[in-house]
């Protein structure tokens, strides 16, 4: 019989966020092992939390930039078996803790991926119950993620600073992450039962030239050259809807290809 696993949950936040987290997430994890609070401050009228938010839960604050050091401090302060990303604004659902646990009681994986609700109570992530390949996990949000902590310090797996909002090219930092698990030969799953909703809203699915830009280079990144062809047949074409009030399908086009060679 296997010893009883623990689940850690790692919430990163930014400054006035902190209250939401207080006041809206907390009491909805009594019955988690720990929580993790990695508290962000750039607000210079804001100060770090003095007082014991809950019994279960740990306080750090940083004051660099970045979300991914954030994600990064809270990681490394973990000790637990399990581990789940929180965005502050998350909702979890009820005994989400038992679904987790569960699922890695009955497996040796080392990351499986939760499904996410959204506002309409609907599946945010289009993926079938399977183990997932290099294109399945470009379908995953951070808020889907747990993982055993061990198998990321083992690999030393750390989420990509040049990747995470704010930084030279924000976008699909999670995908990024999960890719690096991939290519370390770590075992992932994806089940379809559902931990936490989510807001339908997401900088993820929104088109300025920056953010083109960014996609590209994720893309290269992880499928080399073949990536920038898939990319931009894929994105010039399906998601129009998406980009068609910034740009024409041809702008979108030029500036994929100039993306490409850009560094």
């Amino acid at each position: 019989m296997q010893n009883k696993l623990t689940l850690w949950i790692l919430i990163t936040t930014v400054d006035w966020w902190i209250e939401r987290v207080k006041k809206e997430l907390i009491p909805q994890l009594k019955n988690v092992d720990e929580v993790i609070i990695s508290h962000q401050i750039f607000d210079k009228s804001i100060e770090p939390e003095k007082n014991n938010l809950w019994n279960n839960v740990k306080y750090y604050y940083m004051f660099e930039k970045w979300l991914s050091n954030n994600r990064n401090n809270a990681l490394k302060n973990s000790k637990s078996d399990i581990c789940h990303i929180c965005d502050d604004d998350l909702n979890y659902i009820d005994w989400f803790e038992d679904i987790i646990k569960n699922e890695y009681q009955k497996s040796n994986y080392d990351i499986i991926t939760f499904q996410a609700l959204n506002n309409k109570k609907e599946n945010h992530f289009k993926i079938k119950e399977k183990k997932h390949n290099k294109f399945s996990i470009m379908k995953v949000w951070s808020w889907g993620i747990t993982f055993r902590r061990e198998s990321l310090y083992d690999n030393n797996i750390l989420f990509d600073e040049n990747y995470w909002l704010w930084t030279k090219y924000p976008v699909w930092e999670e995908n990024i992450f999960l890719n690096d698990c991939f290519i370390n030969w770590l075992k992932m799953y994806h089940s379809n039962k559902s931990i936490v909703t989510h807001p339908d809203e997401s900088s993820g699915i929104l088109y300025r030239e920056e953010l083109i830009e960014a996609r590209i280079k994720v893309f290269k990144k992880l499928f080399w050259l073949l990536g920038w062809f898939l990319w931009v047949f894929y994105f010039t074409i399906l998601h129009y809807k998406y980009y068609k009030n910034n740009f024409s399908p041809v702008e979108f086009f030029i500036l994929s290809f100039k993306s490409l060679f850009n560094e």
